[in-house]
């Protein structure tokens, strides 16, 4: 347990160096994905899944990928041309292991002493008590944050709706089911 905390913290040290030394960013997008997927871990061995799953949600899903459309819709990927893709076997070696090395360790779980122990499979894991206590005891607070966001939805709708417009065409369904085929 101690050597995968290790690990993981140490990729997330290398990795969270090399966001700030490779020279492309496409690259130092992947870079900090890996830096979040490595931090997750850390949360997963420490017991706190629900931290975990949300860090992976919105760090890896909505951050980073809006990064990554911010580079992409900017063009700075003509900064740096390299000539083959040679130049990014090691990196995606590299990478490439330690996703392995992950994905093997949390599906089959790792030899302690003579046993196999299975890190995804928890008696009563944390996100279930969460939930729990979330949907019985404080189930009235989570409606009203419900219903705050969907206020403030519909307020960013209305908002971003462009109300200046006359000469809009649209359909009347009324219009045009009471019209006669044949004059």
């Amino acid at each position: 347990m101690e050597g995968l905390f290790f690990i993981f913290a140490f990729g997330a040290i290398i990795s969270g160096f090399k966001v700030i030394t490779v020279f492309s960013p496409v690259a130092s997008v992947l870079w900090l994905i890996m830096t979040f997927i490595s931090a997750s871990a850390l949360f997963i061995l420490l017991e706190v899944e629900f931290i975990a799953f949300i860090f992976l949600i919105v760090y890896v899903g909505a951050i980073a990928i809006l990064f990554l459309f911010v580079i992409m819709m900017l063009n700075l990927t003509e900064m740096v041309i390299f000539s083959n893709a040679a130049n990014y076997f090691s990196a995606g070696l590299i990478i490439g292991v330690v996703f392995l090395f992950e994905i093997l360790t949390f599906l089959k779980g790792t030899i302690d002493g003579g046993r196999m122990v299975q890190y995804l499979v928890v008696p009563n894991p944390n996100i279930e008590v969460l939930g729990r206590v979330l949907y019985t005891d404080y189930y009235y607070l989570f409606i009203i944050s419900s219903f705050i966001l969907l206020v403030a939805m519909i307020g960013a709708i209305i908002l971003t709706h462009d109300h200046i417009i006359q000469d809009r065409k649209g359909q009347d369904i009324f219009v045009q089911t009471s019209r006669q085929l044949w004059q």
